[in-house]
């Protein structure tokens, strides 16, 4: 398997990885996804109108660790420190196990803050391949891709537009995929599910490995 099809198939399992714990925080009763902000930040305008002081600090404290997670990987990234890849998935490992040990009937959005650290993790470290950025974490953009690329295709019959739609599109299907899986899983297991998950994270962790082994041979050579 040559560079470029390892990087694609990474992708794919992190799409996965995206849509298994979007499902997860809506299935186990968190009351929204762990993947985005947007609501979060919604509800924060909402509670200083609400004058809700309690929820409006804990959706704070939410915003703030999506917000770090991010911060933490663009440092990685930028100093070179570690490989960002390697400790994104580290994290999620950690995070998957950690979920079982949350105590039950938890308040769903103290639930949520691991999944929003997790998947702010995630997202900045992997968002696509060297050719086209897509998002594992969530599809709207991913969908709006897809649809613009195979219209452009049908109006001008070009062929790049066609490999874009494709691409983002089976980002879309690993993504829910994810989501079938973490439904049964949660059904099944409750937020013991989490641990459903590791054997992605490993294979996730194996793929960066042999990645890395290939650039550094590649390095190498030049």
């Amino acid at each position: 398997m040559n560079f470029e099809k390892k990087q694609i198939l990474l992708h794919d399992i992190m799409c996965t990885i995206g849509g298994f714990f979007g499902a997860y925080a809506i299935v186990n009763g968190f009351e929204n996804m762990g993947s985005a902000q947007t609501t979060n930040m919604i509800e924060i305008i909402c509670t200083i109108l609400g004058r809700n002081l309690q929820d409006f600090f804990m959706r704070i404290l939410a915003l703030a660790l999506y917000i770090f997670a991010i911060i933490i990987c663009v440092y990685l990234e930028k100093r070179a420190v570690i490989n960002v890849h390697k400790y994104a998935i580290c994290v999620e490992l950690i995070i998957m196990i950690g979920l079982v040990f949350l105590p039950p009937h938890i308040e769903p959005l103290i639930g949520l803050l691991p999944i929003f650290f997790m998947m702010a993790t995630q997202w900045s470290a992997f968002h696509g391949t060297e050719k086209y950025n897509c998002s594992t974490i969530f599809s709207t953009n991913n969908l709006r891709q897809c649809v613009s690329g195979f219209t452009v295709y049908f109006l001008d019959k070009d062929k790049e537009q066609l490999e874009k739609a494709k691409f983002f599109g089976k980002s879309i299907l690993w993504f829910h995929i994810g989501v079938v899986i973490s439904y049964f899983c949660c059904k099944q297991f409750g937020q013991y599910a989490s641990l459903c998950a590791v054997p992605l994270g490993g294979i996730a962790i194996a793929l960066e490995v042999m990645q890395e082994s290939v650039k550094n041979n590649i390095k190498v050579e030049i």
